[in-house]
């Protein structure tokens, strides 16, 4: 697990626009993170677009997905917003 940024327990999935929010704490901040189903189709997801699933998927990728939102933050890839996105 990553410490240096932490994610809530908050993944919440929009259909419309085919992406996940999430927010998290990163050096005191909250910041908000938008995974988008083509990052989850990078990581293998292939299952249907229902909540349920995606969650399910999450769970397995958690590692993941912190470590690239990490990245995302060294990378200064966070707008002044306060939100990172894993495209």
């Amino acid at each position: 697990m990553n410490q240096a940024i932490l994610f809530n327990d908050d993944l919440q999935w929009h259909c419309a626009s085919e992406q996940l929010t999430q927010s998290a704490l990163y050096s005191g901040a909250i910041i908000r993170c938008v995974i988008h189903l083509s990052y989850l189709k990078s990581k293998g997801f292939d299952g249907d677009l229902d909540e349920n699933v995606i969650h399910d998927f999450c769970a397995l990728i958690s590692f993941d997905i912190e470590e690239d939102a990490q990245q995302a933050i060294e990378d200064e890839l966070i707008s002044d917003e306060g939100v990172i996105e894993l495209n």
